[in-house]
């Protein structure tokens, strides 16, 4: 696996005993004229600033901790694979075969119920590689899952569905709140925050941006709360009676499912238990000598499926990203400007496949991973929503800078840490050829899958979902104290600490 070139990592091996430290030089400001400065790295390894008079300053060293490890930039330690023990393809064996066991030793109501949601991005993912339809990969993981003795698999489009319709209630909320009297404390952009490496990196970096960070959950995260607190009720069982297994495009989903703000101090149990990636779980199928190609196909759980009775997946308009520019900006500008401009006209003008006469579209530097997205009043034709989408770290600093300075215009920015975003995840499955331009193409081809792989829907007209909501906050519906408890959390910035040994656990 290749490392970012910023990283210089001495005796890989020891990476996760003390006295180890990951080496970045620090960030050099351009002045904007070539003044003939470089960088020479000494006899122990440090790094120094070399004017061209000869004067030398020592850069500083930066130590990076396993949380600080972001796994879908490129970057992965053996630290990591700490955690990637911890949540693996093999914890799922092993849950399936204890229960396996109690079943043989007729204690089979000590076994726990297993439930696997699997995330869009995984399933275009996989269907390139098998070069199978996404719902066909559908059926089969969910045959080949059932046949091991998986209880239930879930499709996350149906958590995305209801994380976008709340996360589009939170923004015209926030937008209300500050335009009126009380509005300075509402503080606008909102913030995506559906991507766990960016959310790592504001918290340990950038603590001053996180009162703009969306505080409903990820797609993941509201699919834990749903399983454990909502099919849990169903099925007639305590929340630690459910494993639940989220297969997912990147590592730092694992980093995500570990947070406290995921666990339950009742049941002594998370929302979600086990975070797999896509790449595991075909080495898993390989290592069970399945072949997804060969396997026949299954029933798909109707359950949360929204469709799938109906033999068919669903999905929502936008990048793999998940679509929350355009969905957003569709419900805004319904319920503030009554314009009627639906996710897919927004999906299709960033795609420059078709123009809409309320949305200007503009890519930041000709760059795919920054696009700004506009709403013209009907009126006036003057700016009313203005909104972004920022893939990539390089694009993400620049984001925090014009936040951090003021300069900022946006109203709504739709976040992702990896460039192309979620397609380019880091727990995808990788092409063969691992040329530049053969990922490109594989990413693009991955991205192609994924706006494909459903029918569009708006998420509000998910009958399921219009039922979740129902049943499990009655009249109230997501108004409902219970309804924020459960697709809300919160953020906590991180201060710097002195560590000598360069490492933190």
């Amino acid at each position: 696996m290749s490392f970012s070139g910023g990283l210089r990592l001495t005796d890989l091996n020891d990476y996760i005993t003390p006295g180890q430290e990951c080496i970045k030089p620090a960030q050099v400001a351009k002045t904007g004229q070539a003044d003939g400065s470089h960088i020479k790295v000494g006899q122990a390894g440090e790094y120094y600033e070399v004017t061209k008079d000869g004067e030398e300053t020592k850069l500083e060293a930066a130590s990076i901790t396993l949380n600080d490890c972001l796994a879908c930039s490129g970057c992965v330690t053996s630290a990591e694979t700490v955690l990637i023990t911890m949540q693996s393809h093999r914890e799922l064996l092993a849950v399936l075969e204890e229960n396996q066991r109690l079943r043989e030793a007729g204690e089979g109501d000590r076994a726990r119920r297993v439930v696997v949601t699997v995330a869009p991005q995984s399933l275009a993912s996989l269907a390139l590689k098998h070069q199978l339809p996404a719902l066909s990969v559908a059926r089969r993981v969910t045959g080949v899952l059932k046949a091991m003795g998986v209880d239930y698999v879930l499709d996350a489009a149906f958590s995305r569905d209801l994380t976008l319709v709340e996360s589009a209630r939170e923004f015209v909320g926030r937008f209300r709140a500050s335009k009126g009297q009380a509005g300075a404390g509402q503080r606008l952009p909102v913030l995506a925050s559906w991507c766990p490496g960016w959310v790592c990196y504001a918290e340990k970096t950038h603590a001053e941006v996180l009162p703009w960070m969306s505080t409903t959950r990820s797609p993941q995260q509201a699919m834990g709360a749903v399983v454990k607190g909502y099919l849990a009720g169903r099925l007639g069982v305590t929340p630690d009676q459910i494993y639940h297994v989220a297969v997912m495009m990147c590592y730092d989903k694992k980093l995500e499912a570990s947070r406290s703000d995921f666990y339950s101090d009742i049941y002594k149990t998370r929302d979600v238990d086990c975070v797999v990636t896509t790449g595991e779980i075909d080495r898993m199928f390989a290592e069970r000598q399945t072949s997804l190609e060969a396997v026949p196909e299954g029933e798909l759980d109707v359950l949360f499926a929204g469709g799938a009775a109906q033999e068919r997946l669903y999905s929502s308009a936008g990048t793999s990203a998940g679509g929350g520019l355009e969905y957003i900006l569709s419900y805004a500008a319904r319920e503030l400007y009554g314009v009627d401009v639906s996710p897919e006209a927004v999906a299709a003008a960033g795609r420059g496949e078709a123009a809409h006469p309320l949305l200007q579209i503009t890519a930041v530097r000709n760059q795919a991973d920054h696009r700004e997205v506009t709403l013209l009043d009907p009126a006036t034709r003057q700016p009313v929503l203005r909104f972004a989408a920022v893939y990539g770290f390089r694009h993400l600093q620049n984001l925090v800078r014009k936040l951090k300075s003021g300069r900022s215009t946006y109203h709504y920015v739709e976040v992702a840490a990896c460039p192309s975003a979620c397609s380019n995840g880091g727990g995808q499955i990788q092409p063969a050829d691992p040329s530049p331009a053969a990922k490109k193409q594989w990413v693009t081809e991955t991205e192609r899958i994924y706006v494909a792989g459903g029918l569009h829907r708006r998420p509000e007209d998910n009958p399921a979902l219009r039922e979740l909501i129902r049943d499990w906050f009655g009249e109230a519906g997501l108004d409902s104290d219970a309804a924020q408890q459960a697709l809300h959390t919160q953020f906590h910035g991180v201060s710097a600490k002195a560590n000598p040994l360069g490492v933190s656990w």
